[in-house]
């Protein structure tokens, strides 16, 4: 396994992640007010002809989807945290240098890095692979497979 690759994919996909925490943190908010805030009648009815009530049906799904959504919460959140754990054991500059190749990344990120720096581009870029190794370091223990 290419554990930089991994590193990269991570910090690059970290924002998309928070977000997603976000959203299905509301998710999980509305599904337990519908499943649980609401009274619904004849949810306790004996269905006439046997088998389940459709009332105890959407219940039984409700309760299904809302596991789901936790467990996607809860996968995501591990994935945060652990890039978060990485990033803090680095210095600002690596931070900064990582934040701006794959995090946010704007156009022309080389330039203004090595301008705010006071650096040239090559040293940019073997900043960059430095901070992408202790990064990866601190994230999965390894560099190389």
């Amino acid at each position: 396994m290419n554990w930089k690759k991994e590193a990269e994919n991570d910090l690059k996909a970290h924002e998309k992640r928070k977000a997603a925490l976000r959203s299905l943190a509301e998710e999980i908010r509305e599904l337990q007010a519908r499943t649980y805030g609401s009274t619904t009648p004849a949810t306790d009815a004996v269905p006439v002809q046997g088998g389940t009530s459709t009332a105890e049906k959407r219940l039984i799904a409700a309760i299904d989807e809302l596991d789901r959504k936790k467990e996607a919460y809860r996968a995501t959140k591990r994935k945060v945290d652990a890039v978060e754990r990485g990033l803090a054991t680095l210095t600002a500059q690596q931070v900064d240098i990582l934040d701006r190749f794959f995090i946010h990344r704007t156009r022309g990120h080389v330039d203004s890095l090595a301008a705010d720096y006071h650096i040239e581009r090559t040293r940019v870029y073997d900043l960059k692979d430095a901070a992408i190794d202790d990064f990866t370091i601190a994230r999965y223990g390894i560099i190389d497979s």
